[in-house]
């Protein structure tokens, strides 16, 4: 046998085995992809991995599926849309495979304006020339690709000569035999394609288009081969003209070229120069350029909406822009509602918008605010339908107003406020809105009350004058008298007394007994509104003199002031945090922003009032039980190392350490019986050193036991013990095996009752001056892993998890706590990928949880061995991808901290350029403000 053959033989073998390894390596990618996409549907790049791996490996029915799924929810770019035509065309063989090729070509051009798709479409639709009806169904292709992108000044006039190529072919066709004698219908029917060419040309050489001489002269030429005489002096007025525009467009198009993307300067000064034009043709095609650089910028979106509806208002062009518009920002709620607004203007069917409602709720927004909107306007749209119908869908109106009502309020309440912890409506507009109609179009009074009462259940509603106001006035127009003097009086004494709520009541009120009521009901009225002035004037003097005291220490003690934050995205300004100072206490309201630097030290026997929240009201970690109550005796010894002594009246406690306590040997045995524990270099290796355990944890060594058995066998437990035998905090504990220990150190920051342990290896610093212990958590840029901040103290993993497992797939959840236990208010969510991590970002940052509006950004703590200046500069900017976008960390340094100590004993020494020490001068006004300003 040739060894030539077995050789080639032996090689093509080894290629196919390398390609099988390969097609599985990739499969097994594709079933990630695809339990990802289940996760988190939403995310773009894993829709397109998962298609260029499918195209890689040929599973066309599979690649089919997965194009077919992202085209649903995303609109697709040129590339992906030409390469699922360029494989569709491949294995379309019936009629039935090619009807739905042009379905999928009349899909492909409705998502941004692409001169090369259109081009294809007529290519593949040639074939249609030799059809019945073929001819003018491409002439009706060939029509609408000039309408979308024959304005296209760079790439138009590749479709003109693609349209005009098709009639010259069309033209060849009908040129009769060499030698034969044309019949007159025959003859007519060569006018008319003859004509039909010349009329592109025509048609093409009056708009500006780049290269239109070389069209003017392929035109010169085509006429002398058809027909003798020169060009219509029209036709050339009409071409200079073109010609003379052009020259200005050209530097347009050459700004537009040159600059850098997203170029939205450079479309934006494209746009102005064609609005000048009046022409809402080429103005569209203008703004259809910059949407495909630029689809994801609602700005851009509202701009190019707001342009429409000015000039064209209604037609399906501009319900298509308003249509791509959701598609291309599904997160915008102001574009939603647009779009509801546009298909109400076009007479949509009310079964049309109200899946659009779905659609918008389905899609996710970052505020409750936005899905308050968005009921808004379906409200509106409902109430209109009602006052607008005719008598036989008068009561379906009617149902459909009451429907759409119950499940706007209802989807608030629901699904809104446990998500925001707010519906959105804070002023309960909604529900006012909805017992007006109840009473005034759908003449049911009773339905109003209830609505109203319901609403006014909550403290916070009844305290605005607003929804009293309005329930007032339905009972005056369409209830009764009895009923409207009851609501003024609960509204007396409900409403608020700092707002003048309460005196708009009470001004109602007496105005209202003297049109209704008699003397006896004016008297009761005014006895009323006296006493409840009195109160309010009680009131508004104790806030009075309280502002008063708090001006006068600041001004005492200027440093003590704390400027009011605001709110990154409202605008406004948030509420102050109030103190606990005494004086301020009565002045705590009992829904108050979370404070992040809120402790109260253990000192002179303060105690916190009962109008305190719980989590102020106690003592940030607990005291350390032996010793508690008792009076320090006469010889009393001083705390052990690393305990501060804490006096609180006649009771001196030795408080929990202020710091991490390290190793040592010196201990007290389990036992309690004083022996000293003597460690070997071998035992050393097969211990671990566990600290803050806590002090009243019952049973601890068998505790410890059992927690440290998972890792091994565990030879001994010893807890650091006083000379009462009561537990110090730390514990020792050996393994019968070395191997042990690295199971051990994995259970740093386990919680024991309440407390993280600190777990580290057993290392004698005093021999080991030079160890380290290494930092459990990265410390540089982590693309993949979010730092939220902002959290209220009582948020559990499982809601956050709940809340950031819905934007990818979750590799790990932490909540900081501090020493005791206690959560800080920060958490860290790590994502399988940077994509989920990108998304999540965009979709959290700034929302509400629990109550209070997080901070989330991309991870990037600080360097462990950096100095506090840099670690207060942590900002981290997350590179989200195309469909990102960008957030930065705040600086979690308390401003007290942040502050430069100004009461220094000597002089501030810097150094010259020679690195020789001077003093520093104090900087004057002028210097100060050279630093901002370029030199």
């Amino acid at each position: 046998m040739d060894p030539t053959v077995d050789a080639n033989e032996s090689d093509a073998s080894s290629n196919e085995e390398d390609m099988e390894e390969d097609e599985g390596l990739i499969q097994k990618q594709i079933e990630e992809l695809d339990e990802n996409i289940k996760t988190s549907p939403y995310n773009y790049q894993h829709h397109v991995d998962r298609i260029e791996l499918l195209r890689k490996i040929g599973e066309f029915e599979q690649l089919r599926t997965a194009r077919k799924g992202m085209s649903n929810i995303f609109p697709l770019t040129k590339d992906l849309w030409l390469n699922w035509l360029e494989d569709e065309q491949k294995f379309a063989e019936t009629d039935d495979d090619h009807k739905k090729l042009e379905e999928l070509f009349e899909l492909s051009t409705k998502d941004y304006l692409c001169p090369e798709i259109w081009l294809e479409y007529a290519q593949y639709s040639i074939r249609l020339i030799g059809n019945e009806g073929g001819i003018a169904k491409l002439r009706s292709i060939m029509e609408r690709a000039l309408s979308e992108v024959g304005l296209h000044v760079s790439k138009g006039s590749s479709v003109w000569e693609a349209y005009r190529e098709i009639e010259n072919a069309i033209l060849m066709t009908m040129q009769p035999p060499p030698g034969s004698i044309s019949s007159a219908e025959q003859l007519n029917r060569l006018s008319e394609q003859t004509d039909r060419v010349g009329l592109l040309f025509v048609r093409q050489l009056a708009i500006p288009l780049l290269d239109m001489e070389n069209t003017m002269t392929e035109y010169q030429e085509w006429r002398k081969s058809v027909e003798d005489g020169e060009i219509n002096i029209e036709i050339t007025e009409s071409y200079q003209e073109s010609l003379s525009r052009l020259k200005k467009l050209a530097e347009l198009e050459n700004i537009l070229e040159e600059a850098k993307m997203p170029k939205l300067d450079a479309y934006h000064q494209y746009i102005e120069y064609e609005k000048e034009s009046h022409d809402p043709a080429r103005v569209q095609c203008i703004y259809e350029r910059a949407i495909a650089d630029n689809c994801l910028n609602s700005d851009l979106w509202f701009q190019y909406i707001k342009y429409l509806v000015e000039t064209i208002k209604t037609g399906p062009v501009v319900l298509s822009v308003h249509e791509r518009s959701v598609r291309n920002c599904p997160w915008v709620a102001q574009l939603w509602t647009k779009y509801l607004i546009c298909l109400e203007r076009n007479k949509a069917s009310p079964e049309k918008m109200q899946k659009v409602t779905s659609d918008a709720l389905a899609a996710g927004f970052s505020s409750a605010g936005d899905y308050a909107l968005l009921w808004q306007v379906s409200c509106d749209q409902a109430r209109r339908r009602v006052t607008e119908s005719d008598k036989e869908n008068l009561e379906t109106s009617k149902k459909s107003l009451h429907d759409v009502f119950k499940n706007a309020t209802s989807h608030l309440l629901n699904v809104v406020l446990p998500a925001f912890n707010e519906t959105g409506d804070p002023d309960f507009t909604l529900w006012c809105y909805w017992a007006r109609c109840e009473a005034r179009l759908l003449s049911n009074i009773a339905q109003a009350r209830e609505v109203l009462d319901d609403v006014l259940e909550d403290v916070d509603a009844r305290r605005k004058w607003s929804i009293w106001l309005d329930y007032f006035q339905i009972e005056m127009e369409f209830g009764d008298v009895k009923k409207a003097r009851t609501v003024l009086r609960k509204a007396l004494q409900s409403t608020a007394a700092d707002d003048g709520s309460a005196e708009s009541a009470a001004s109602h009120l007496i105005q209202f007994e003297r049109e209704f009521g008699s003397l006896e009901d004016l008297e009761d009225a005014t006895r009323k509104v006296e006493g409840r002035m009195a109160k309010v004037a009680k009131r508004k003097e104790k806030v009075a003199t309280h502002f008063q005291n708090k001006t006068k220490r600041r001004q005492q003690n200027p440093q003590s002031d704390r400027k009011e934050k605001v709110s990154p995205k409202s605008g406004q300004d948030a509420k102050k945090r109030p103190r606990s100072s005494k004086s301020d206490v009565d002045f705590i309201p009992e829904k108050r922003q979370r404070n992040d630097k809120d402790e109260i030290v253990q000192d002179t026997g303060f105690k916190a009032p009962s109008g305190l929240p719980a989590r102020l009201a106690k003592p940030k970690s607990k005291l350390p039980e032996q010793g508690q109550g008792e009076k320090p005796k006469a010889n009393a010894k001083p705390p052990p190392p690393g305990f501060h002594q804490t006096t609180t009246g006649n009771t001196t406690t030795n408080a929990k350490p202020l710091v991490k306590i390290e190793p040592t040997n010196d201990l007290k045995s389990d036992e309690g019986k004083g022996q000293k524990f003597t460690p070997t270099a071998e035992s050393d290796e097969r211990t671990i050193f566990v600290s803050n355990l806590g002090y009243s944890v019952e049973n601890l060594d068998d505790k410890l036991h059992k927690i440290f058995g998972a890792c091994g066998e565990v030879e001994s437990v010893r807890l650091a013990k006083n000379n009462k035998g009561q537990i110090r905090g730390f514990a020792y504990v050996q393994f019968l095996a070395k191997s042990s220990v690295d199971d051990a150190l994995k259970l740093d920051r386990e919680v024991l009752e309440g407390r993280p342990m600190f777990v580290s290896p057993n290392v004698d610093k005093t021999k080991n001056p030079d160890f380290k212990q290494v930092f459990k958590y990265d410390t540089g840029m982590e693309r993949h892993k979010l730092f939220v901040s902002g959290l209220s103290f009582t948020t559990t993993e499982d809601e956050l998890r709940q809340i950031f497992s819905q934007h990818g797939k979750l590799k790990s959840l932490r909540i900081v706590t501090t020493r005791s236990g206690k959560p800080k208010g920060l958490a860290y969510v790590e994502y399988e990928t940077e994509a989920d991590a990108a998304q999540a970002v965009m979709k959290t940052d700034q929302t509400v949880v629990g109550g209070f509006t997080i901070t989330v950004a991309i991870s990037n703590p600080p360097s462990r061995n950096k100095g506090s200046e840099d670690r207060t500069r942590q900002v981290s900017t997350n590179r989200g991808g195309t469909r990102g976008r960008a957030r930065t960390q705040v600086n979690l340094l308390p401003r007290t901290l942040q502050r430069p100590n100004t009461t220094t004993d000597k002089p501030k020494l810097e150094r010259d350029a020679n690195y020789n020490e001077v003093k520093s001068q104090a900087l004057s006004n002028k210097d100060f403000a050279k630093m901002f300003t370029h030199p």
